[in-house]
């Protein structure tokens, strides 16, 4: 069994193909929030894998955009 990553950690849940940062462990789930925000999921720890560094970057530039859009609303 891999280790669970650091809270914070960019991670890609593979049943799913989403990244997100690692929130938390919970009943032996993963939570994982989205990068632009919006609610937490809970995924398999065998499913949670470490996010490339493309993936990386996309979720970096989704985050700064929707941060973006959020300060447009406003």
């Amino acid at each position: 069994m891999q280790p669970l990553p650091e809270v914070g950690d960019l991670v890609r849940d593979a049943a799913t193909g989403r990244v997100g940062f690692y929130v938390d462990s919970v009943a032996g789930r993963c939570l994982i929030r989205a990068v632009d925000g919006g609610r937490e999921w809970e995924a398999e720890p065998a499913d949670v894998e470490a996010a490339t560094p493309l993936r990386e970057l996309r979720a970096r530039a989704a985050e700064i955009n929707a941060r973006s859009r959020r300060s447009l609303g406003s």
